[in-house]
């Protein structure tokens, strides 16, 4: 799968169904934790990146995960 340069990955998105909260990164299908910045595998800048925290971290990659869940 292609990804645009200079924009990071991807959380895979969860189903509200779902009993799985583990985030796993769009571009190498890997789980990733709260203190990650980067792709375990690939290094690729995993969205949150940039947050102050890993609370906002969590928060950033939470809302990627559920953005198809009706509210």
């Amino acid at each position: 799968m292609h990804y645009n340069e200079g924009y990071p990955s991807d959380i895979i998105a969860l189903l509200p169904q779902g009993t799985n909260s583990t985030f796993f990164t769009a571009c190498c299908e890997v789980a990733i934790c709260d203190h990650e910045r980067f792709c375990p595998r690939c290094n690729r800048p995993v969205v949150g990146a940039n947050a102050r925290d890993d609370g906002e971290r969590h928060t950033i990659r939470w809302k990627n995960a559920t953005r198809y869940w009706k509210t």
